[in-house]
C-alpha cells in the first residue's frame, strides 16, 4: 500500500508557510542525532511527513522536497512512531516546556551518557545510596557525577568517545 501523492501534497498544502522545515520520517533518512534534535528545536515551523506501510508515493517526495530522517536502522510499519519521538525529544528543548538547565547533564548532552541516579529509601534491598550524593557538598556531588558518567560511558558506550 502506497499513500496517494495527491493526498499527501494537499495535506501538505495545507499546513505549509515559507519559513517550515519540512521532514519525511523514513528508514532511508539520516539517522536523528542530539545534535540535530536541537538544531530542530530553533526551528518556528516543523513540517512532518510519515508514510505507511510502503510509504507515499516517490512524485510527492520529488516535488515537496523534504529532509528525510530515520529514528534508527529498523523498518516499523507507519512513520507515525518515529514522528512522535521526534516531536517528545525536540520539545524537551523548547523553551518553556522544561525547567531551565534540566537537559544540560542528561545522556548525549555533553557526549557521554547521564551518572546514575537515586532516590529513597536511603538503603534497598542492601544497597546503599552512595554516600557523596548524602553529603551535600555540591563540588564532590558534582565530581562524582562527572566521574560516573564517564566510567558508565567507556562501559556501555564507548563508541561516544571517540
Amino acid at each position: 500500500m502506497v499513500i496517494r501523492p495527491d493526498i499527501v501534497y494537499d495535506a501538505f498544502q495545507s499546513v505549509w508557510e515559507e519559513q517550515a522545515k519540512v521532514i519525511f520520517l523514513s528508514p532511508q533518512g539520516k539517522t536523528l542525532t542530539q545534535k540535530k534534535i536541537i538544531d530542530l528545536s530553533k526551528e518556528k515551523h516543523l513540517i512532518l511527513i510519515c508514510g505507511h506501510y510502503e510509504g507515499i508515493d516517490e512524485r510527492v517526495i520529488e516535488e515537496i522536497q523534504p529532509e528525510e530522517i530515520s529514528i534508527g536502522d529498523y523498518v516499523l510499519t507507519g512513520g507515525e512512531l518515529p514522528a512522535m519521538v521526534l516531536i517528545d525529544s525536540v520539545s524537551r528543548y523548547v523553551e518553556g516546556v522544561l525547567a531551565e538547565g534540566s537537559v544540560e547533564e542528561e545522556s548525549f548532552s555533553k557526549n557521554y551518557l547521564e551518572y546514575p541516579q537515586y532516590t529513597r529509601p536511603e538503603i534497598f534491598r542492601g544497597r546503599k545510596v552512595p554516600e557523596v550524593l548524602l553529603s551535600g557538598h555540591h563540588e564532590n556531588i558534582r565530581k562524582w557525577r562527572e566521574e560516573q558518567a564517564l566510567k558508565r560511558t567507556k562501559k556501555k558506550r564507548p563508541d561516544l568517545l571517540k
